[in-house]
């Protein structure tokens, strides 16, 4: 990947094997959007996909398309009955794309389980639970 880009983005979602031809015409349709050569290594018997959005960090507003062009493809991962990570986690990257997948009451019972187990939030602090509003769950 080096040779081809200087910088680039791993995505990290999970798609139903059988739906892997149409999800990948549109995540190159997605690159095309944003005028950004994405390379797709994926795990076609798991269905995880792994699409490496290349781009320059030195060409200004490069990264901002890269990181949108990923947040289009993880919700074409989720539209299609998948997930937004499949093996990586969620990180600060993919935390707002959690409303996506799960309605507000799943998110909240997550968090109950987070403040059981980490009443103090020490542990990876604010990298699953997209908006602070969630850390008033009693």
């Amino acid at each position: 990947m080096g040779k081809l880009s200087p910088t680039y983005i791993v995505e990290d979602g999970v798609i139903p094997r059988n739906l892997l031809p149409e999800v990948l015409d549109k995540v190159m349709d997605i690159g095309l959007k944003y005028g950004l050569t994405i390379c797709n290594v994926f795990h076609a018997g798991d269905g995880n996909l792994h699409p490496l959005i290349l781009y320059d960090f030195r060409k200004e507003g490069d990264e901002k398309r890269a990181t949108q062009a990923g947040h289009e493809i993880l919700k074409i991962c989720i539209e299609s009955g998948g997930t937004v990570s499949g093996e990586h986690g969620i990180g600060y990257e993919k935390r707002e794309l959690m409303p996506f997948q799960f309605d507000k009451d799943s998110l909240d019972i997550m968090l109950k389980i987070k403040k059981l187990f980490d009443p103090k939030f020490l542990l990876n602090p604010k990298k699953i639970f997209p908006d602070s509003k969630w850390l008033c769950v009693n």
